[in-house]
């Protein structure tokens, strides 16, 4: 089980988003219903963490402009989120 799919509790899901929403946006209202915790393993002083990485439509959305990359091109996108790092410690 990935370290997301841990956070959440379930491996994808489907937002519905206003057509102008960035990629920080997202992670805002992903952050917004699942806590602090999964911001701290996405964000690094604001920016996207180095070992966090964000596909938009298959893109690495570093190359698209990072949190201020546009989701939408006024068709459904496809966001994956992929964190490598530590396990989560828990008990």
């Amino acid at each position: 089980m990935g370290l997301i799919q841990r956070l959440v509790g379930h491996r994808e899901e489907a937002v519905l988003l206003p057509q102008e929403t960035t990629l920080g946006g997202l992670l805002h209202e992903l952050v917004a219903r699942y806590g602090q915790e999964l911001e701290e393993h996405l964000l690094e002083n604001g920016e996207l963490a180095a070992h966090a990485t964000v596909l938009i439509n298959g893109h690495n959305a570093l190359s698209q402009g990072g949190l201020t990359a546009k989701l939408s091109d006024g068709s459904q996108s496809h966001v994956e989120i992929v964190v490598l790092g530590p396990p989560l410690m828990g008990g």
